[in-house]
Parts: structure tokens; C-alpha cells; sequence
């Protein structure tokens, strides 16, 4: 087979030779194989190109013992003159993704000595791990690095050294590799074993933004973003900053103050609610039935602090013998409650809702909560 994306990445029209095509009881489609593609397979942590063969949509690509499969709908004959297609805007994409993790893994590698030991190239996502922990201040630097990188325009040469040379070559790999190794390198930054087709200088990367960074395995798992995608991504946080900014009257440089002034505001305004919930509460409790009335007492209400309502159900269970509960929500709803007493069983009842109103929640003979979607007069027919 003839691997075309190796020998020009700009070939996006070709014409093949079907020499084989076998259905997937997996994947329900037919796995095309062909004499020559310039269809780059799913392999070393990136996915395939996309396009179409005939017509047909390409679904992916996969290589399997050195064959190239490519996934379609339809069944295409053997000795069947084909015609392939592939989108090179994504394939670029992918290029522009793959350059920026070399200049990354071979900085991080340069300065800090940690291995690039896991890489994902996806359409959502670009994801490169590490195995040592790297700060913010750091990654920081390394982000400026590698843009400094781009605007330098360095070649990314391509080599297919001999043996001999190899033996000399301080390349990075992930494994043992035999058979003819290709490396990719862009001088003074990284030389590293790899597959993918990649820019032909960092200057097609465009643009790299780290995008977030979080703790894997010992090491760290870094979200990169680059070329449109960076772009794109600042659009986007461009646009919400502004809609933010709009809905607090704020200036977009300052809005943290203005969230922390919102925050605060927000904080004064729920312990003023706090104290009339409290307030309400209490009316309610004064207005149940005596415990030489009752042995049970209920109170149902919208919107109150779940603190509150336990340390109201725990007075109640001292004045009342029986069942002390509360139910916080509406019908629409639901309801969240908490359910207490000295001298009942109250996984008992507890049970009971779960049986009758499907009820979710649980505790201890002396207190249970949960919440329960039914309406107050169905809740209230259960309660004793």
C-alpha cells in the first residue's frame, strides 16, 4: 500500500485500486482496503482523516497489521477504480494540534526532564500527559515558549535516519520501536518518533493557548488549544465575558470585583431570608396542635435552610411523643424532608413513603430525610 499523506500532506484527491473489502459485525460497515490512500489511519493517540471514497462518507480509518481499513456504508467491489477525497481543513486542524504538542513535549522534556507519556488528538479536545508536576507559573512560561516558537517559523523536518544514524539520535519514544523509525523534528525544540503528518514549519500552528491543566497519575494531564481552535475558544470566552459584563453593568475588566460585590450582596440577602424563614418557622411550630392533643406534628413549607429544619425537627421531638416532621417544597416540585422522634422507629415510616410514594432517603431509628415527588394530601394520608 501506498501511504500518499507521507509523500505529499497537500494531496487530498487520489484515485485507487480496491483490493479487498470485508464487512464489520461491529461496526455494521464495510472495511475498504485499497493500494494506495491518502487517508491517514487512527493511530499514536490521533484519529483519522475524514472524507469520502466515491461519494461515500468515510466513518474512520483504522490500520490493523500494516492494512489500511476505511470504513463505509456500502460495499465496493474488488479491482474497483475508486476515487478518495480528504477534507484537508480538518487534517489540518490535527496538524496544527500535533506540531504544538512536539514543541510542548520537547520543552517540558529540555527543561524539566519529564516524558510526554500519554497524548489524545481528537476533534473536541488535545489533550498531553505528563509524568511530573508542572505549576501554573510554568505552564505559563512554556505557553509563551512555544508561541515564540511559532513566530520563529521553524522547520519541521521529516527524517528517515539508518540504523547506524539512530543509534546517535537522542529522539523521544514512547516504546521500542523497530523497522525503518520516522522522526519529526524541529531543530532546538524536539526530535521524536512519530506517524502523523504534521506542519511543514510552527509557523502554520498559528497560535497555542494552554486551555487547562489537571493532576494524572503522579504527573499532569494539560488541554491544549491551538491555530483556529485557540481562535475560536477566544471568541467564545470573548462573547460570555461580555454577557456577563452586560448582566452585572460592569466593565469587562472588572469583573471580579463586580462578582465579588454581587457575591456579598447575594450573602446579606440570604441571611435576611434566613432570619424570616426562621421567623416563619417559629409561628409555625406556635400554631401546632398542643402534645396533649397530638402525638405527631408536621409542618409543611417552601424554601428553608435545611440546618433549620433539622434543628427545628430535633425541638419538636422533645415536645412531641410521636412523629416530628417537616417537609420543605410544593407539589410541583416535591419535597424534601426530615423526620424525627425520641419514640418511634422512623426508618419505619421512612419505609412506608418509600413503599407507597417511592420516597429516596434514609438514616437511623431516631432521624430519617430524603425527598419524595407527590402532592401534601397524599403525604399527609401516610402520616400518622
Amino acid at each position: 500500500m501506498t501511504e500518499i499523506y507521507y509523500e505529499d500532506l497537500h494531496q487530498t484527491e487520489f484515485s485507487a485500486i480496491v483490493e479487498n473489502c470485508i464487512y464489520d459485525e461491529r461496526k455494521k460497515l464495510y472495511g475498504i482496503v485499497l493500494d494506495r490512500t491518502a487517508f491517514f489511519p487512527e493511530q499514536g493517540g490521533q484519529t483519522a482523516d475524514k472524507g469520502t471514497i466515491n461519494g461515500q462518507n468515510v466513518a474512520d480509518v483504522h490500520i490493523k497489521d500494516g492494512t489500511i481499513y476505511h470504513y463505509v456504508e456500502n460495499a465496493i467491489s474488488i479491482d474497483t477504480e475508486v476515487n478518495g477525497s480528504v477534507d484537508f481543513s480538518h487534517r489540518f486542524d490535527f496538524m496544527q494540534q500535533h506540531t504544538a504538542e512536539h514543541m510542548l513535549s520537547g520543552l517540558v522534556h529540555s527543561r524539566f526532564g519529564y516524558n510526554n507519556v500519554g497524548f489524545h488528538l481528537s476533534e473536541n479536545e488535545t489533550t498531553v500527559d505528563f509524568d511530573g508536576v508542572l505549576s501554573l507559573d510554568e505552564l505559563r512560561s512554556l505557553e509563551k515558549e512555544v508561541n515564540c516558537c511559532i513566530r520563529n517559523a521553524l522547520p519541521v523536518n521529516i527524517l528517515y535516519p539508518s540504523d547506524e544514524e539512530l543509534k546517535n539520535l537522542p529522539y523521544r519514544s514512547k516504546k521500542e520501536l523497530t523497522g525503518q523509525i520516522r522522526i519529526v523534528e524541529i531543530p532546538g525544540i524536539d526530535i521524536c518518533a512519530c506517524c502523523a503528518p504534521h506542519c511543514e514549519n510552527t509557523a502554520q500552528v498559528g497560535l497555542f493557548k494552554i486551555d487547562s491543566v489537571m493532576s494524572h497519575r503522579g504527573g499532569v494531564r494539560v488541554n491544549i488549544l491551538c491555530g483556529d481552535r485557540a481562535i475560536d475558544d477566544y471568541t467564545k470566552r470573548q462573547d460570555e465575558a461580555y454577557g456577563i459584563s452586560v448582566l452585572l453593568s460592569a466593565k469587562q475588566g472588572e469583573l471580579i470585583e463586580a462578582v465579588k460585590l454581587k457575591q456579598n450582596e447575594l450573602t446579606d440577602r440570604q441571611l435576611r431570608i434566613n432570619s424570616l424563614q426562621s421567623r416563619i418557622l417559629e409561628l409555625e411550630i406556635a400554631a401546632l396542635p398542643s402534645p396533649e392533643e397530638k402525638d405527631n406534628s408536621v409542618i409543611f413549607l417552601e424554601g428553608l435552610d435545611t440546618i433549620a429544619v433539622r434543628n427545628a425537627v430535633n425541638t419538636l421531638t422533645e415536645r412531641y411523643p410521636g412523629y416530628s416532621s417537616i417537609f420543605v417544597g410544593n407539589d410541583e416540585a416535591g419535597y424534601h424532608f426530615i423526620i424525627g422522634s425520641i419514640n418511634k422507629d422512623c426508618t419505619a415510616l421512612n419505609a412506608l413513603l418509600r413503599e407507597r410514594l417511592n420516597a429516596k432517603g434514609g438514616g437511623t431509628p431516631r432521624m430519617v430525610q430524603g425527598s419524595v415527588a407527590a402532592q401534601k394530601s397524599e403525604i399527609l394520608n401516610l402520616l400518622p
